[in-house]
């Protein structure tokens, strides 16, 4: 007996043992399927959505929690030197159009797996469908710091600048001004995949300049600038100068088909019709100081500078080309006794008809203040006047023809044709007064021999007369 008790006993012991274990793997297996259902409709525990934690919600939980964080977001929209501004949900009055895809990781989700679910955190970053006035955002982008006008500075090219020792590129400037169309496009994007930070420099969304420092074509134009600009030369004026420099060269200089500058012909002699508008004086008009301090307008005659334009300009492209630092002077057609404005200069014969007398200063000091006898202006052989001309010979005894005379004078100065300067006191014992209007020369300026003399003896051709009424 004794026996067949303990062998019950031992029995019993493992038949509750069995029992009790089959009663736990019940219990935990219902409240593991208790925990698997509770998860069939909510969250797992760690689940975020778009940075709204939506632990243990529902789907309707969730997208109340969702749309309440919508309200609280914020954009914020950073551009250059620290300049920021921000959009929020709240002035766009943000809403979802759509939530669906948040029941959709909810539908993915496995509730008989929630244990390994417990182990990490899930993140979910969905773009869902927002609906917002885009008027409304626009007048947000419209008003921000980076838009308003007194701050923006428009982007500039790097260019060609001239300095003191030569041509350079002045750098590129990126400026600040935003391309306001393409920020509307980034902005509404960022918004919609509920972006928190847009970086102006980041997404492209300033002006930029189209020509860059680095550019090879550029630095290529410097180098031919800097080789074909190299010369500096000046035309001497006497009291004012022509100084071809750096940037009047480049004035002068065109590009080729391939890009490259050449001296070009046209624009130099552009240049040279220029210096000789400034500088030409022959045949114009022009004021006169007399003996007598009066100023009288003279407007005609053959005297003064005339440039020769085409070969002056072939001289300089030749100096150019050749990197010339120096003086040059112009070719000319016609030239005067002196280059500055005034260019009759201090040693010049004045004659004036009414006053019937001619003065000869030498270096500005007078040597001649002698009567006269002018052409006989009854007879028409009246004296040119009003004008200054050049003396064109110089001629040590001479016979004066004419259609009813032959006169042999010592001193022969001619300056307007058959017209000049000569000795009469061998055929005339009185000058001056009113002898012109009745017995007066055929348009000679008759003068006494002594004074002649001097004249004679101190000018050469090309020496300026000035003759005026």
């Amino acid at each position: 007996m004794g026996r067949f008790w303990e062998r019950f006993r031992g029995r019993n012991r493992k038949a509750v043992i069995a029992g009790a274990v089959a009663g736990c793997v019940c219990i935990l297996a219902g409240g593991y399927a208790g925990v698997g259902y509770y998860y069939s409709g909510r969250f797992y525990i760690g689940t975020f959505i778009n940075g709204v934690s939506c632990s243990n919600k529902t789907a309707e939980e969730a997208e109340r929690g969702l749309m309440n964080n919508l309200l609280n977001y914020k954009l914020t929209i950073r551009g250059r030197g620290g300049i920021e501004g921000q959009i929020t949900g709240n002035q766009l009055a943000l809403s979802y159009i759509d939530m669906s895809q948040a029941k959709e990781v909810l539908w993915d989700q496995k509730p008989w797996a929630w244990i390994f679910a417990m182990m990490g955190d899930r993140n979910y970053h969905i773009a869902f469908p927002v609906d917002y006035n885009e008027g409304i955002l626009d007048s947000l982008l419209e008003g921000m710091p980076f838009m308003d006008g007194k701050l923006v500075t428009p982007p500039a090219d790097a260019a060609i600048e001239e300095t003191d020792s030569g041509f350079v590129i002045r750098p590129e400037e990126q400026g600040n001004m935003v391309r306001f169309e393409r920020l509307k496009e980034a902005a509404a994007a960022a918004i919609r995949h509920g972006e928190t930070v847009l970086d102006l420099d980041k997404e492209g969304l300033y002006e930029a300049p189209s020509v860059l420092g680095s550019d090879e074509q550029l630095q290529s134009e410097v180098r031919q600038l800097n080789e074909l600009t190299r010369a500096r030369i000046t035309y001497d004026f006497t009291d004012r100068q022509k100084v071809v420099n750096r940037g009047i060269i480049r004035q002068m200089l065109s590009k080729d088909l391939y890009g490259n500058y050449f001296l070009d012909k046209d624009k130099a002699a552009e240049w040279v019709k220029q210096m000789a508008y400034d500088t030409d004086t022959f045949g114009l008009p022009r004021d006169f100081t007399a003996h007598d301090g009066s100023t009288i307008r003279l407007e005609g005659g053959d005297y003064g500078w005339c440039i020769d334009r085409e070969k002056t300009t072939e001289e300089l492209i030749s100096a150019v080309s050749a990197g010339m630092n120096g003086s040059l002077q112009p070719s000319y057609v016609y030239t005067a006794m002196d280059r500055s404005a005034d260019d009759i200069g201090g040693t010049y014969v004045e004659v004036c008809i009414s006053q019937q007398r001619m003065w000869f200063y030498k270096d500005g000091v007078e040597l001649v203040d002698t009567p006269v006898v002018t052409g006989d202006p009854n007879k028409g052989n009246a004296t040119p006047a009003g004008g200054v001309w050049a003396i064109d010979a110089k001629i040590n005894g001479q016979i004066l023809r004419g259609q009813d005379y032959a006169q042999p004078v010592a001193y022969w100065l001619p300056f307007n044709g058959n017209v000049g300067i000569h000795d009469a006191s061998h055929f005339r014992s009185y000058f001056g007064g009113n002898i012109y209007l009745t017995n007066g020369s055929h348009g000679c300026i008759n003068t006494p021999t002594d004074q002649a003399e001097i004249i004679f003896r101190n000018v050469d051709k090309g020496y300026p007369v000035v003759v005026y009424e």
